[in-house]
């Protein structure tokens, strides 16, 4: 019949998902042609959706930080109080990455900062404001926890719940090694340490 279009093989998230599979044998070295191989079908379905390798990359990327920032939300939202919503939300860093060691392979293609240099145009304006939620909620967490937020309160409560437990979680993604349970619970115990430091700041 004229005029009626064959039905897409692949979906955006089929090649993702293959992408995924990939970068998590061979991280940021994967190749179109192994993405194509994981998924099955050819590189010219994956150019169909995606105009690049970087595209592509940057997308998988894209869809792994909000898929974790929604475990993130929920531990931030569901704690009782702020101080233990802190925590909560540091220990899904390690909690998240040992349950889907592919998508935390994925979160470390790039870096955001890194990214924004050389990122495509047209995937500038979402890279730099994927975070924006997530921090926004953050910081009205810490707010409720201090009762205001400096500068200097900021970059502490972001050391507790971001910096620290992706430093400990970190040598462990990609490796042979599952992250331990005792992770979260360093992450746990660093993270209230941290959070206590601006207790004594006037």
């Amino acid at each position: 019949m004229r005029g009626v279009g064959r039905p897409a093989r692949y979906d955006d998230d089929a090649v993702l998902d293959a992408a995924l599979a990939a970068v998590a044998r061979t991280g940021r070295a994967t190749t179109v042609a192994e993405v194509a191989a994981a998924m099955g079908g050819r590189t010219g379905s994956i150019y169909y959706r995606f105009a690049s390798r970087d595209v592509l990359l940057i997308r998988l990327w894209v869809r792994s930080v909000q898929r974790f920032q929604q475990v993130a939300f929920a531990a931030l939202h569901e704690a009782p109080g702020p101080d233990d919503a802190l925590v909560a939300a540091a220990c899904a860093v390690p909690d998240y990455c040992r349950g889907a060691p592919d998508e935390a392979r994925a979160l470390t293609l790039y870096r955001q900062d890194r990214l924004l240099i050389d990122c495509p145009a047209e995937l500038r304006p979402e890279v730099a404001s994927l975070n924006d939620h997530l921090l926004r909620l953050i910081d009205e967490t810490a707010t409720a926890r201090y009762g205001r937020l400096t500068p200097d309160l900021r970059h502490l409560t972001r050391t507790a719940v971001q910096w620290l437990p992706y430093g400990l979680v970190r040598p462990f993604i990609g490796s042979s090694q599952p992250i331990p349970p005792w992770v979260t619970d360093a992450v746990a115990a660093g993270a209230r340490s941290v959070l206590a430091v601006g207790d004594a700041w006037p």
